[in-house]
């Protein structure tokens, strides 16, 4: 099971780094931080704030993994919380959410503030 438990966790961590990488490259392909956004016809474009965050700040991701690791290793013996699989369902919903989170961010890093 410890097999399973490696697998998932180099995913989560290879989806956080793929995830902040490809929303640095989106980013800089639309001029950030030098140019800021273009400006729309109801109001001024500017970047979305979840996007920003996950730029700036978007490497603190990579201890979420470390932290499931760490708990679902701790229950390999004996259940914490929750059993091992559980553990490795958790797992896999917190890959799906990087996976959203950043897909989200890259598709819309702009929002548009009124006048």
């Amino acid at each position: 099971m410890f097999r399973y438990i490696s697998i998932v966790a180099l995913l989560q961590l290879m989806l956080v780094t793929f995830g902040f990488f490809a929303l640095g490259i989106t980013l800089k392909a639309q001029g950030y931080p030098h140019d800021p956004p273009f400006l729309a016809s109801l109001g001024r474009v500017v970047w979305s704030p979840l996007t920003l965050l996950l730029r700036r700040h978007g490497l603190v991701l990579l201890f979420v993994p470390v932290v499931w690791t760490i708990f679902t290793s701790l229950s390999l013996n004996r259940p914490i919380i929750f059993s091992q699989g559980v553990w490795l369902i958790i797992g896999v919903v917190i890959s799906i959410a990087i996976i959203v989170l950043f897909l989200y961010a890259c598709v819309q890093r702009y929002a548009v503030v009124p006048n």
